[in-house]
């Protein structure tokens, strides 16, 4: 049994530790009824490990054809990812906002880049490479570097890929398809350093986490980025009562990021870009006038391409007011 220690104290709230383990982490399934892991306060902190696909099983000996096998041993996942939690949060409610603060993130000491073996893959040149390849990475955690075959030094900017709550609908749910509740949005702004708010759907929200991720390009084109576990991962968690979000939002030192999910490109900008613009109404401008701060100044990226439902988010640098 994976033993979960007893809180410290930290600024505003408790430390809560929650280390990755048979009892705390699930795979490839999200589902609203399962029972949480650990309850904390609005205002703790948490801090937690993330297992690597597959249960962690994924190692640098890994070859292809080891897949099959992997996919066998977790006969009732819909995805491959491990996720640690549900995290119960206090008094947090459906309609109110499940706010999460990135303090640190450590990734673990391997990760690779799978291409899926399938024709009918989601990776963006899946017929130009229809055959599947792992490649390994050796992640160098103090100077926050790796290399691609020895020829090109990539830095690292690890986050977390999925970050979530209980959808409104029942489970089992898959871990691959990102929605309104979070998940599997691999937004690659989420480093130390971000917030993200999350719509709450069910009480005490049922946050959970995973996917870890080393560096990822946005649009993760060939299906993952350099996949690995989190060695240690600091999050604070806050709720922000009657937000009323319909979708998650991100937000740095300088910018504001809006997301929008759909079956197409198109649809997730709708929605990505209609969200920023209730955002920057909720912050003074008129709605015609947040719709051309939009066009003048945000920018629409594509946040990934391949998890069947697809990602967008806008992205403004914060309003500086005149005097």
């Amino acid at each position: 049994m994976t033993r979960v220690p007893a809180p410290s104290t930290g600024e505003g709230g408790r430390v809560h530790d929650l280390p990755a383990g048979p009892d705390t982490v699930r795979v490839g399934v999200i589902d609203p009824a399962a029972p949480p892991v650990l309850t904390i306060d609005p205002g703790d902190e948490v801090t937690l490990s993330t297992w690597g696909h597959w249960g962690d099983r994924v190692t640098p000996d890994t070859v292809m054809e080891d897949f099959p096998a992997l996919r066998a041993a977790f006969p009732d996942a819909l995805g491959p990812h491990s996720l640690t939690g549900p995290i119960h949060v206090r008094g947090a409610r459906p309609g109110d906002a499940l706010v999460v603060d990135v303090l640190a993130l450590t990734p673990a000491a391997h990760g690779f880049n799978l291409v899926v073996a399938d024709p009918r893959g989601r990776g963006v040149l899946r017929d130009r490479f229809p055959k599947g390849t792992i490649r390994h990475f050796e992640l160098d955690r103090a100077t926050m570097t790796t290399t691609l075959g020895g020829k090109v030094r990539v830095p690292l900017k690890p986050f977390l890929g999925i970050m979530g709550v209980a959808p409104a609908e029942g489970g089992p749910l898959s871990t691959v398809e990102p929605g309104c509740f979070g998940g599997n949005m691999d937004l690659s702004v989420l480093v130390v350093g971000a917030r993200l708010k999350l719509p709450v759907f069910q009480d005490g929200a049922g946050f959970y986490c995973g996917d870890g991720h080393a560096v990822q390009g946005d649009g993760e084109v060939n299906q993952t980025a350099i996949e690995t576990g989190m060695d240690h991962v600091r999050l604070r968690f806050t709720v922000e009562q009657g937000a009323r979000l319909r979708t998650p939002r991100a937000e740095t030192e300088t910018h504001f990021i809006s997301t929008g999910f759909g079956e197409t490109l198109e649809a997730a900008a709708h929605d990505a870009v209609d969200d920023l613009v209730n955002w920057l109404s909720e912050e003074g401008l008129d709605p015609d006038e947040a719709y051309s701060l939009c066009s003048i100044a945000a920018d629409v990226r594509v946040t990934q391409m391949v998890n069947n439902t697809v990602g967008v988010h806008a992205v403004v640098e914060k309003l500086t007011r005149r005097s």
